[in-house]
């Protein structure tokens, strides 16, 4: 891919009244009005308030548009002039903002991981309070981990097997997004029923099933095929949960000595 650049903005309020603080400052110290008045206290000039947010808005746009640019032609084929006509910003704008290749696919990756973990939470919320049942949950994950939100990531991560700088930037943002997972999968399930080491594993278990049929949809296009597969394991995955065969799975010396 011949683009450039990426890097998450965070912080952005604070950001905001620093840059609001530091635009129309006067001689003496204290920030003016275009009147030439003091503002009243606790209240700042809205001057450069737009501008950042003018940025950020420009900064959304080019992440999005690298996120859609390399989903519709691949990494390789997506180049920094089509991204930047996606997102409708002049390369100098997508370069001010991205630089490097690097800094550029990082930022796609962390919102698309962001996103992804978002929604994931909130599905687990509502398995966890019985608002969605379990098989449901397993229905959501299907279309997750075999549809954009998988194709992408595998697409980066693809790329980063033989490019060890992109490699050295994704590592810490995948890390972040299986610690946030981890998280999740730790309060799926009922501490008395599965302890959070227990719970981690059954559900990237699930997880990493719906990760290989996701490959396997590139080359073998057999719906039934996946369908016999999601259906054994709706009827898996309570047993592991609550169930003898997670208790069978836990049994084994490796998990008998963490417990003690």
């Amino acid at each position: 891919m011949r683009a450039r650049g990426s890097g998450r903005h965070t912080g952005q309020s604070e950001k905001n009244r620093q840059a609001c603080f530091f635009i129309g400052r006067s001689r003496s110290g204290g920030a003016v009005t275009q009147t030439g008045r003091q503002p009243q206290a606790g209240r700042q000039p809205q001057a450069g308030r737009q501008p950042q947010a003018r940025s950020l808005a420009t900064r959304e746009r080019v992440v999005r548009a690298t996120i859609d640019e390399i989903y519709a032609v691949g990494y390789h084929a997506a180049t920094t002039q089509a991204i930047a006509e996606r997102a409708q910003v002049s390369r100098g704008a997508l370069l001010h903002h991205f630089p490097t290749r690097a800094d550029l696919v990082r930022a796609a990756l962390e919102t698309l991981l962001d996103d992804g973990t978002a929604e994931i939470r909130s599905v687990s919320r509502n398995v966890r309070t019985g608002a969605l049942p379990l098989a449901d949950f397993v229905e959501f994950l299907w279309p997750l981990f075999s549809g954009r939100f998988f194709h992408l990531s595998m697409e980066l991560i693809n790329e980063a097997r033989t490019d060890a700088e992109l490699r050295e930037s994704l590592i810490p943002v995948v890390q972040r997004f299986h610690a946030a997972l981890d998280a999740i999968w730790a309060e799926f399930c009922d501490a008395d029923a599965r302890p959070p080491r227990e719970a981690r594993i059954i559900l990237n278990l699930t997880v990493n099933l719906m990760r290989g049929m996701g490959v396997q949809t590139v080359l073998r296009p057999d719906p039934d095929y996946y369908r016999d597969l999601i259906e054994a394991w709706k009827t898996v995955l309570p047993q592991l949960i609550a169930g003898p065969a997670g208790d069978a799975a836990f049994a084994g010396s490796r998990f008998r000595e963490v417990r003690a």
